[in-house]
């Protein structure tokens, strides 16, 4: 009769049956040991580490595949070539010439400098056909013998003549009770001040100006009206006007027909 011998796994707390092989002897799982070192104690293994003499280490080492920033401390650095060779600034000192500015003369190009170059002049040539009087002293001289030339009638000074012109409004216009009539446009583009006068039997109504900007199309100017002296009949008015043309309207309504004489004067 056969018998199970059983043991107790009390990591998994768990029975486990134990088993045997062939030859009745008791079945145990080996680990493989073939990675481990074979030394069988350290100091067998010692004697087989050579050490390292960290003193005698010269030549370049790579450092292109390490990782990160690398210490490194000099006491001292070859200079590059062509550096200068001076210990301390007493002894470059000795080595400097001065630099006696109050000797320099001659022409400096300075077309190759860039931003703005000031410079300091006691005194500039003139250009040619510049004035040459020196202070305004001497212009006020100038301009007093000038004025006196004038008054002695050697020198003749002429103001210019200002450019007119005038056109006939109304001839003796015939205007009918309640009725109404305008003059032809004049161009006053050319000009700056204008003056509407005449005269006129209806002493109760305004002439009205009128303008406008192609000869086509008036508007009233609101602003500008030329009354009628209530005794004699005569009227005028003088006034700067912008727009390109002008006219004149009236209107009768005195209850009896009108007679009207106007003129647009323009300068």
């Amino acid at each position: 009769m056969s018998q199970i011998v059983v043991v107790k796994d009390s990591t998994n707390n768990k029975l486990r049956e134990l088993e045997s092989n062939a030859s009745g002897e008791l079945k145990v799982t080996v680990p493989d040991v073939s990675g481990l070192a074979l030394e069988a104690t350290q100091s067998s293994l010692n004697a087989k580490v050579i050490a390292c003499d960290t003193s005698n280490i010269s030549g370049t080492v790579a450092v292109s595949a390490v990782a990160g920033s690398v210490a490194c401390t000099h006491a001292a650095l070859p200079l590059p070539s062509g550096a200068s060779t001076e210990a301390s600034l007493s002894a470059l000192n000795g080595k400097v010439t001065a630099c006696d500015t109050g000797s320099i003369s001659g022409t400096v190009a300075v077309s190759a400098v860039a931003g703005s170059v000031a410079c300091t002049h006691a005194s500039l040539p003139l250009p040619s056909g510049a004035a040459t009087e020196t202070s305004v002293s001497s212009s006020a001289s100038s301009l007093t013998t000038l004025a006196s030339a004038v008054t002695a009638g050697v020198v003749q000074v002429s103001a210019g003549v200002s450019s007119s012109s005038s056109q006939s409004a109304f001839s003796s216009a015939p205007i009918a009770p309640a009725g109404s009539i305008t003059s032809s446009g004049m161009d006053i583009d050319s000009y700056k001040e204008v003056c509407v006068f005449g005269s006129t039997n209806n002493l109760q109504d305004n002439v009205m100006v009128e303008v406008s900007d192609d000869d086509i199309t008036y508007y009233e100017l609101n602003n500008v009206y030329i009354t009628v002296d209530y005794s004699s009949g005569n009227f005028g008015s003088n006034f700067s006007c912008s727009a390109r043309y002008i006219r004149l309207k009236r209107t009768n309504n005195s209850g009896s027909t009108e007679s009207i004489t106007a003129i647009i004067s323009a300068k």
